[in-house]
């Protein structure tokens, strides 16, 4: 049974005043993809983080494209490229939820192309991390939120082995009372009350 989202990324993202969330969607984007180490460092994760992979094609002379993470399953050992798209305000919240496979295709760069490449043909991707060699089984995404009807679609259409929403991740570290995550999200509160305190003080 999934974990109920009680606050949704909609909620705190998607309002009336479009200044607003487009300063809060840049100010999450900082951060955000701390949150999904704190959540992988969790022993009750289903995915370790092994790190940034650089990926590119097999036996290709061009410099390599490096994407988010590296997942690796903690149920088979499996091993994922994985790549984070939260695009929040972005193109009037067009992808707030992910609401269609297609959409994907608008995220079309070759990073992205190369980390589509691995889902569907793992074996014609050569990945390094750590500047290891590393054999991978596949791709996993990481959307900011995302239907299970429109994962289960978005899954097969492009041959992902997994896709994470980040809503459910943030609900997982939430309540399993992850210290790591609390202490992520207070430092960065209290650098920026600190810069929105000092700055009507200036003063040369």
């Amino acid at each position: 049974m999934r974990w109920i989202v009680p606050v949704t990324f909609q909620s705190i993202f998607k309002s009336d005043n479009v200044a607003r969330d487009k300063f809060l969607s840049w100010l999450f984007g900082i951060f955000n993809e701390e949150i999904v180490r704190c959540w992988s460092k969790d022993d009750k994760a289903s995915y370790e983080d092994l790190g940034r992979p650089t990926v590119k094609l097999k036996d290709s002379s061009e410099r390599g494209r490096t994407l988010d993470f590296t997942l690796r399953s903690k149920t088979d050992g499996q091993v994922y490229i994985a790549e984070m798209k939260c695009w929040l305000e972005y193109r009037n919240y067009r992808f707030l939820p992910l609401k269609e496979p297609k959409q994907l295709a608008e995220a079309d760069n070759p990073a992205f192309r190369l980390f589509l490449k691995g889902a569907k043909e793992p074996s014609q991707v050569a990945v390094t991390v750590g500047g290891k060699p590393r054999l991978i089984d596949g791709s996993a995404l990481i959307w900011c939120a995302c239907s299970e009807q429109v994962r289960a679609d978005t899954k097969a259409a492009y041959g992902l082995r997994d896709i994470l929403s980040l809503e459910y991740i943030i609900a997982d570290l939430v309540a399993w009372k992850n210290q790591g995550f609390f202490q992520l999200i207070n430092d960065r509160q209290k650098w920026a009350e600190r810069l929105f305190s000092w700055l009507p003080q200036v003063n040369l």
